[in-house]
């Protein structure tokens, strides 16, 4: 969560892996109809969840190298930090 405040793409989902209730979130948040993609700060953490959502029947991309990869190309993120 704190990950997703300092940076997330625009649209993004906050679903933490690490939370008890992930399964349960995606389930209610996301569509099987559609790709998903996942990541998190370097990527290690969305495989973990990439996996979990494949064997859930999702379609999912994890982001090779996480919102850290993403920055470094100048891509845009949204912040929910005051500065």
């Amino acid at each position: 969560p704190q990950e997703y405040t300092e940076g997330h793409i625009d649209g993004a989902l906050n679903i933490n892996v690490q939370s008890d209730d992930f399964k349960d979130m995606a389930q209610r948040n996301l569509s099987k109809d559609s790709t998903v993609l996942v990541y998190c700060r370097s990527g290690r953490r969305s495989l973990d969840a990439a996996e979990m959502l494949t064997i859930l029947g999702y379609k999912v991309v994890n982001l090779k190298g996480g919102i850290i990869e993403w920055k470094e190309v100048g891509l845009p993120v949204v912040s929910e930090q005051e500065n």
